[in-house]
């Protein structure tokens, strides 16, 4: 009773049990923390110390949460980093209207074709040509103006039933016109939930000449990939039946090939359905254009000299002058200058023909070695650029015309030496013979290493016309 007494006297008199000689709560807080400090000291001298961190040793110069890791010039580098990375994506394509250069002259005749003639798109070119950014950003700007568009990429296995089941997944019920709104409840499901177990081009096309209300845009991206006869029969199919009920819904397709028909085969009755949409090189103002957006969005420039040796080593190509621009951009970071000079663009070729290099078999790299010495530049530079084509065939008359002061009789024997090196194929038509390298990134790898090679910006001048015009 004693104890109690003592402790409610405290209370009454305001005195803390401090002020008694014993430890208040803050002190033995304090107490606790310095124990556990000692404790985590014994144990870490208990440790060996982690080994020393070399500051050459390779890491991240930016955090995943696309903020730099450091202030003041180090942040203006590593912004600019950030931004030219998404500006100068050769690995992915442009999704962004903001980072889109050139082809507007292409997107607003896709735009008319949709709008105007309500038809459907078959859009072809060579690969890298920048086929996919362009219905990324069609599919952009078709959305703000309430079209509901569904992308898809085919593969080699794709087949009818699975690639437009998933596509109908989404687009709501909603748009379709025996729909009753009010019996669909919180949940209305799309368009995919009216498909019986196994359907065909024809039952589709019904199903989808109901869609009201809307239009619907449907892109079937890499159409080339699909191997299977059937699926692009029955996607022609599809086409026809939606034009014939003036349905609204159109298809846009995509791929590489050369020409309309290289794409969809040889079906004259959807002819009249469909509009070929090619996919030129990019301009001298378009590869610029594409410099610019680099420039303007990270703060960085770029010389004239660098600017000059991308576009002519680009040869058109939106792939190479991104994948250039990108390289040629980080070396100049590395180095801590936000100009990219000349220089710069050279040291880049280093890595760009070492990366095309890590595509292409071994055996086929030392099967054209010979034929990179500087005897056989010229004809080996020609042939590269010439195989600038959707399908990779060129004629020895293509490449003449890209090789100054040739003599015919010389590039026809190195084209045949290539051949029977296993470098290139041959194949003979009625109108005289035409090749092709064996594998799709030898033409890059060789017009970039003799580029590298001879370090001579008059090696890579641009061609006047298009090789696959």
């Amino acid at each position: 009773m004693a104890f109690w007494n003592r402790i409610v006297g405290w209370f009454r008199r305001g005195t803390k049990p401090a002020e008694q000689g014993r430890p208040d709560r803050a002190e033995l807080m304090e107490r606790r923390r310095a124990r556990q400090a000692a404790l985590e000291a014994r144990a870490a001298e208990a440790q060996p110390a982690p080994p020393a961190i070399d500051s050459n040793f390779p890491t991240f110069r930016s955090s995943a949460v696309d903020r730099g890791m450091s202030r003041g010039e180090t942040s203006r580098l590593a912004k600019a980093r950030l931004t030219l990375r998404d500006v100068f994506t050769p690995a992915q394509p442009v999704t962004e209207r903001s980072k889109f250069a050139g082809r507007l002259a292409v997107l607003a005749r896709l735009i008319e074709i949709l709008e105007d003639q309500r038809s459907h798109v078959v859009i072809y070119g060579e690969r890298g040509i920048g086929k996919t950014s362009l219905v990324h950003i069609l599919a952009d700007i078709a959305r703000e103006s309430r079209y509901v568009v569904v992308y898809a990429s085919c593969g080699a296995f794709s087949s009818f039933e699975d690639i437009f089941r998933a596509v109908l997944r989404d687009i709501p019920q909603l748009y379709l016109r025996d729909t009753d709104p009010t019996a669909l409840g919180e949940n209305p499901g799309s368009v995919a939930d009216r498909l019986s177990d196994g359907f065909d081009a024809r039952q589709l096309g019904e199903l989808l000449s109901q869609v009201t209300g809307t239009r619907v845009i449907v892109i079937l991206d890499e159409y080339d990939r699909a191997e299977s006869d059937q699926f692009r029969q029955s996607v022609a199919e599809l086409i026809k039946n939606l034009s014939d009920r003036a349905a609204s819904v159109q298809l846009v397709l995509a791929g590489v090939a050369s020409n309309l028909q290289q794409l969809i085969g040889y079906i004259p009755s959807i002819r009249r359905n469909i509009i070929g949409l090619p996919m030129p090189r990019l301009s001298s103002e378009e590869v610029r254009s594409l410099i610019r957006i680099g420039e303007k969005s990270a703060g960085v420039a770029f010389d004239e000299d660098a600017a000059k040796a991308i576009e002519a080593l680009s040869n058109g190509s939106p792939y190479l002058v991104r994948l250039v621009s990108h390289h040629s951009s980080m070396i100049a970071l590395d180095a801590e200058r936000m100009r990219i000079e000349l220089s710069d663009v050279w040291a880049a070729l280093e890595k760009v023909v070492d990366e095309a290099a890590s595509r292409i078999d071994p055996r086929l790299l030392s099967a054209v070695e010979p034929f990179l010495q500087p005897q056989h530049r010229a004809v080996i530079h020609a042939a590269a650029r010439a195989a600038s084509t959707p399908d990779g065939w060129f004629s020895p008359e293509d490449a003449l015309s890209l090789c100054e002061n040739c003599p015919p009789e010389r590039m026809l024997k190195e084209l045949n030496e290539l051949t029977l090196a296993g470098v290139t194929e041959r194949a003979a038509e009625s109108e005289g013979a035409r090749y092709r390298f064996r594998e799709e990134p030898l033409p890059t790898y060789l017009w970039m290493r003799v580029a590298r090679d001879s370090l001579d910006l008059d090696t890579v001048t641009p061609p006047t016309r298009s090789v696959a015009s």
